[in-house]
Order: C-alpha cells, then sequence, then structure tokens
C-alpha cells in the first residue's frame, strides 16, 4: 500500500514538473532529462510511467475531461437543454481560464497540432466533452427545443469546432480578453441561437 502511494505521488510529481515546464519553455525544448531532474527522480522513473512526453499530454487531455465529468450533475440541475448547454460551456471555460491557463493550453494544442496523422485526443470523440453535449442536444432535440435538421452528432461536432475555435483564438492573442464573457456570448448569441426552433 505505501509503495503503490509512492509510486502514485512520483507519478503525480513527474507530470507536474513536465507541466510546469511545457508551459515555461514549450514542449520542444524540454527533455525528458530534463522533466526528471526538476522532479527530483532518476530519468528511468519517467519510463516507469510514460513512454514518450506525449503521454503527458493526453493525461492532461484526461484530467480536464475528469473535471467536465465533476460538473455533470451541476449542469442537469438546469430547466432546460439551452440552459444546461450554456451551464456547461460556463464550467468549462472557466476552467480552462483559472486552472488550466493560456500557457499550458498553447502547450496542449501545439503539441496535438504537431502530431502527425488524425487520431488525436483533442477530437476524440468518445471523450465526456463530446459525448456531453451529444446528450445535451439530444435531449434539447428531443423537447422539440432545438431544431433536428442536423443530427445531434452533427451538431455536437460542430459546436466542439467552435469552441475549439474560441479556445486558439485566445492562445493567438495570448489571453487578450476574458474567455469566459466572450466565450458565453458568443456560445449564446451564436451556437445556441443556432440550435434553437425558433
Amino acid at each position: 500500500m505505501a509503495k503503490t502511494k509512492k509510486a502514485e505521488a512520483t507519478k503525480r510529481l513527474i507530470y507536474e514538473s513536465a507541466i510546469e515546464l511545457f508551459s515555461k519553455y514549450g514542449y520542444d525544448a524540454v527533455s525528458i532529462q530534463r522533466i526528471a531532474d526538476h522532479a527530483g527522480t532518476a530519468k528511468g522513473s519517467f519510463y516507469s510511467y510514460y513512454t514518450t512526453k506525449s503521454d503527458i499530454i493526453v493525461q492532461k487531455f484526461w484530467e480536464i475531461d475528469a473535471y467536465y465529468r465533476s460538473v455533470e450533475g451541476v449542469v442537469r440541475q438546469e430547466h432546460d437543454a439551452a440552459s444546461r448547454l450554456l451551464s456547461f460551456t460556463a464550467h468549462q471555460l472557466t476552467y480552462v481560464r483559472d486552472d488550466v491557463g493560456c500557457d499550458v493550453l498553447k502547450v496542449l494544442y501545439a503539441n496535438q497540432v504537431l502530431q502527425a496523422g488524425s487520431d488525436k485526443v483533442i477530437t476524440e470523440e468518445g471523450r465526456f466533452w463530446f459525448t456531453f453535449i451529444v446528450d445535451l442536444i439530444t435531449e434539447g432535440q428531443e423537447s422539440g427545443e432545438f431544431n433536428n435538421r442536423e443530427s445531434a452528432l452533427t451538431y455536437a461536432r460542430f459546436f466542439n469546432r467552435a469552441i475549439r475555435g474560441l479556445f486558439l483564438d485566445w492562445n493567438i492573442s495570448s489571453a487578450s480578453f476574458d474567455l469566459v464573457e466572450v466565450g458565453l456570448h458568443y456560445c449564446s448569441t451564436i451556437l445556441i441561437r443556432a440550435l434553437k426552433t425558433k
């Protein structure tokens, strides 16, 4: 039990050290040796938990997703599909602005853009971020609140692409605008309005 806790603590230390270094110096400028040195562990310890630096990025995305899952109950308390979608977006934007931060988000996006191929965690449709939005849109369509011109799956893809674009714009501008304020205005006046039947 003590050994397991120590291993978990070591893995967490390596992970946090990597994220900190990535955000300060950029993903490519940080070596595995540098991560290990910063964490105060041997380089071999890194390979006990991760195969590549990209594994750290993937873990960060799943950590973000775990937060999104944690607010599902609060979001579902809203009275209609539009309010639930707006509430989930508010939680998401606030978490990214206040907990993830622009510097870390830049690293996450840069890593995913530069990785070869199309199979990437940022667009993984099995993530809670995606499946929950599909559910919310489906509920809105079933209640007659949202239109059925496109499937819930298609609308969720549109919605998430739009939000990723917002995140990218925030990155490019180095957080020159309030992500939550601008994002909620964008979501309510453009995205949700496009889903409404009237």
